[in-house]
């Protein structure tokens, strides 16, 4: 009886929802199963929300969790998910990070704070359902059933992977599980869900069209699924997803393959490219814009709609604010600070780490960075925000006063809304969104995958596979030159040579790039801990301190922050836990280690 209980709350709680869930209208309003799976557009809507069920980087009941979670920035908001994870609980039913709330996975539809993992169990039960159905469809023609399956596998793998890389390696869902199905099962591998979930994607990419058209912008395509495999396998590679801790040669073999057949379909059909980078006002284009829904950089993102729950018009977003100070946004709770630990991964602009460069002053740091950090970060001195105002021209970040009796504007007008840290990010904030001029509602996206992450997934598993620079067999690319195409497009110097040396010495490189060209873009907390560097990484969190000396004039020093702001990271930390009330209830499934 026990695997029939464990489905009472697993599966019924979590995946209980007919038709009606799919169409947001009930049988008592004449909606037949029937009628769902027979017409092509009814099944359409119902596969559909598997766009819908996908996490949201912008919605404010987030907090901006995941620009907090790890060493990338500290959270101002009260409430804000990434507080508990950082404290080291993990068990917090409702977290949306780590969260099995079933309350939310029953009846609602809102998604502002529903967890990942309830969106993936309610996305595995539409997504089977569609495949074992789609001959019931009575009006499509076979191209449109090819579509429709082609985004059933794609989406299948997507919530596999966000399942598995949280929580390990798990069985398959590869049917729609019903109140007499064994839940009770082994865990797979980590390698052997990834490769099932490569399965699916290489049926994906079999189905899937190139382009689509203009009115379905931000469907998935074929260059989506090469570039979540090449993703999904450098994962599999990664040292916390081996019992050695170390990275899988085999894997990182395929990583590389599958991120260069990616890299090379897109080259070759146009489909995407990396956007210009030399200026801020190019590179911001990557990430938000006016007129266009999504950059073409682009590759898979989730796609904002007028209603959450609906279909229809894509939305412009006014999330922009959200990660404004609060002296720029009246009544805003500014959301996420940068650490000092990750403004000091920017390099200098000599291509070193900022304490390898002879050059580098800790007393006027931010002359002379990486080009990345002046797009990225917003920092003391920088002359930001309303152009017209004879105040508030220049960002006032500094927290203590030497000089005279002035109040820092933008750090201490309202303390309990100040940044922890000061500095701010840049990177998803334009700079006329602010409450003078009022200028809101840009396009911009959660961004999942992108062109230029292509080529760091390629490097990552080319230098461990193959070193720093040899041309991996069958390319025309070593993992420095994937690096450098990144590194060009913004103008920063090429790999110096004695980075070359050893893959070990290129692998702090390798590391140190991503974060600072993927940085706030949700991948930080999930690359230390698949490096299983998370514990090092976290051991101390700091933040400057600036003293206003003159008028404009100022010193620093870099200090550790409040405990209360230090994060809680042991061994068992690099898995998240599967609910004690769930793990009562099985003899077969194994908890992860240290729960």
């Amino acid at each position: 009886m026990k695997y029939i209980q464990l489905m009472m709350i697993l599966f019924i709680l979590f995946f209980h929802t007919a038709c009606e869930s799919y169409l947001d209208k009930s049988p008592d309003m004449g909606i037949t199963d029937a009628q769902v799976y027979t017409k092509y557009h009814s099944f359409r809507g119902a596969l559909d929300k598997v766009y819908v069920y996908n996490q949201d980087f912008f919605i404010p009941a987030f907090n901006g969790y995941t620009f907090a979670l790890g060493d990338e920035g500290i959270t101002t908001a009260s409430g804000d998910p990434a507080i508990s994870i950082n404290n080291g609980n993990y068990q917090d039913n409702s977290s949306i990070e780590t969260g099995w709330d079933d309350t939310q996975s029953l009846t609602s539809i809102e998604l502002r704070n529903m967890p990942i993992v309830d969106m993936a169990f309610k996305n595995f039960r539409t997504i089977n359902m569609c495949i074992e159905r789609i001959d019931e469809i009575e009006d499509a023609t076979p191209r449109q059933k090819e579509e429709l399956l082609g985004q059933a596998y794609f989406f299948r793998a997507w919530n596999y992977f966000q399942l598995i890389r949280r929580f390990g390696g798990f069985f398959k869902f590869d049917k729609v599980f019903t109140s007499e199905s064994n839940m009770d099962l082994p865990r797979l591998s980590y390698q052997e869900s990834t490769d099932w979930l490569v399965e699916d994607l290489d049926k994906a990419f079999d189905l899937l069209p190139d382009v689509w058209p203009d009115a379905e912008k931000g469907r998935v395509t074929k260059s989506a699924a090469l570039a979540l495999k090449g993703m999904a396998l450098l994962y599999a590679a990664s040292p916390n997803m081996n019992i050695d801790l170390k990275y899988n040669q085999s894997y990182c073999k395929k990583a590389a393959n599958a991120s260069w057949e990616a890299i090379q379909h897109i080259n070759t059909g146009g489909y995407y490219r990396l956007l210009p980078g030399l200026t801020n006002d190019d590179y911001s284009k990557i990430f938000y814009s006016k007129t266009q829904l999504a950059s073409d950089e682009a590759i898979f993102y989730k796609v904002t709609y007028t209603n959450s729950a609906a279909y229809g018009v894509p939305s412009v977003s006014s999330w922009n604010a959200t990660f404004n100070l609060n002296s720029r946004e009246a009544g805003n709770v500014h959301l996420a600070s940068p650490t000092q630990n990750f403004v000091d991964l920017f390099e200098t602009k000599n291509g070193l780490p900022i304490d390898k460069d002879p050059a580098y002053n800790d007393q006027d740091p931010y002359s002379n960075r990486d080009p990345r950090f002046y797009y990225d970060i917003l920092y003391n001195g920088l002359e930001w925000g309303w152009p017209n105002s004879t105040t508030h021209k220049k960002l006032e970040l500094w927290e203590e006063n030497n000089f005279d009796t002035k109040i820092s504007a933008d750090l201490q007008a309202l303390p309990q809304y100040y940044p922890r840290s000061p500095y701010a990010i840049r990177k998803w904030v334009p700079e006329s969104c602010n409450k003078w001029q009022n200028d809101y509602n840009y396009f911009m996206q959660s961004i999942y995958i992108r062109f230029a992450q292509l080529y760091m997934d390629f490097a990552e598993a080319a230098n461990e596979a193959y070193g720093p620079t040899a041309v991996v067999p069958g390319t025309n690319m070593s993992a420095v030159d994937a690096i450098n195409v990144i590194r060009e497009r913004v103008g920063a110097v090429p790999i110096r040579n004695e980075f070359k040396v050893s893959k070990e010495v290129f692998r702090e490189r390798i590391y140190n790039e991503r974060t600072v060209e993927l940085c706030f873009e949700n991948h930080r907390w999930h690359d230390i801990r698949r490096w299983h560097i998370a514990k090092e990484v976290l051991s101390d969190i700091k933040k400057a301190v600036i003293t206003r000396t003159g008028d404009d004039t100022y010193s620093y020093r870099y200090v550790s922050v409040a405990s209360n702001l230090q994060r809680v990271f042991e061994d068992k930390h690099y898995w998240y836990p599967i609910p004690r009330e769930q793990m009562e209830m099985l003899s077969v499934f194994t908890q992860n280690p240290g729960w």
